[in-house]
């Protein structure tokens, strides 16, 4: 039976790939829900390809656009309740949570509380309320499956592994901007230097200019 996606954050990267692999397994999933803030040129092109049922829209000012060429083909929802209430959707089987920062929070924890299947790529919503988001997840016996970067990474290593085999895990963080630097360098390091990432541009959780824990 085909599944139904709900893709939070569609035309960010993760939300891209997704995309990508639905594509190849046609058959078995179906992207019915599509959530972005406000890139309308790519979420056109994905309407124009996948056929979405429904699409939500962060910025309310970007709704004309999509409204003009797909209103009479697709339901258009906008903010967070737009969010809260797709994930809710009874014909919705799995949640991709792929929205930057703590966007993504509230509508996570909702899908939850809906017992939906969740693959989270948004790690902050660990970071930031994982005492909130563990309960819930117990609470209402959902899997909870992360599909982005290090965590995904454990969570393939970990499959099929006896807990009382693990004696520790250790992250290298090889790809980012303090590989090569000694013991003695690291001690003072700043957040300006730890957003500085060769590969990727890290999103700020402040403004102010501190010191990294030593």
């Amino acid at each position: 039976m085909q599944k139904r996606i709900a893709i939070l954050g569609s035309t960010g990267s993760i939300g891209k790939q997704a995309l990508d692999v639905i594509s190849q397994f046609p058959d078995d999933f179906y992207p019915a829900y599509l959530t972005i803030n406000n890139n309308t040129r790519v979420l056109g092109e994905q309407i124009r390809r996948f056929r979405p049922k429904c699409v939500v829209l962060q910025d309310e000012n970007c709704t004309h656009e999509i409204r003009r060429e797909f209103g009479n083909t697709v339901e258009i929802l906008v903010g967070n309740e737009g969010l809260e209430e797709i994930v809710q959707r009874s014909d919705v089987d799995i949640v991709v949570s792929a929205l930057v920062g703590f966007a993504g929070l509230k509508s996570t924890i909702k899908a939850i509380e809906a017992g939906k299947k969740i693959a989270l790529a948004n790690k902050e919503t660990l970071v930031v309320a994982g005492e909130i988001m563990m309960p819930l997840v117990e609470k209402h016996n959902v899997d909870l499956l992360p599909v982005d970067s290090e965590h995904s990474a454990i969570f393939q290593c970990l499959v099929g592994e006896l807990p009382n085999k693990i004696d520790k895990i250790i992250l290298t963080a090889s790809g980012g901007p303090f590989r090569t630097k000694s013991k003695e360098e690291l001690r003072n390091v700043t957040i300006e230097q730890a957003l500085n990432h060769p590969n990727w541009k890290m999103g700020s959780f402040s403004g102010s200019r501190r010191t990294v824990s030593k």
